[in-house]
């Protein structure tokens, strides 16, 4: 469920009905939101921060098991770095 664009990304998975590894540290990363909140300014999903971006939830089988996971979401545009 995307965040609301006035509140920091929650340090958790972006997914819904499954979770991270037990070792995955998710955590709001002020890069991933930058960059979240230049796609939403362009209009278009992809950054050069990103490790995987999407508009919408990212999808959960993209997601590799990592030691840390920056989040960053704004207006529906979502920016994770591994």
């Amino acid at each position: 469920m995307p965040v609301p664009s006035s509140t920091p990304a929650p340090a958790q998975s972006p997914t819904t009905g499954s979770s991270p590894a037990a070792s995955t540290l998710w955590y709001t990363s002020a890069a991933a939101q930058a960059a979240a909140r230049r796609m939403a300014a362009a209009g278009a999903v992809g950054d050069p921060a990103c490790s995987l971006s999407a508009l919408g939830n990212p999808d959960p089988d993209l997601v590799p098991q990592a030691d840390r996971i920056g989040i960053g979401t704004f207006d529906g545009y979502w920016c994770l770095i591994w």
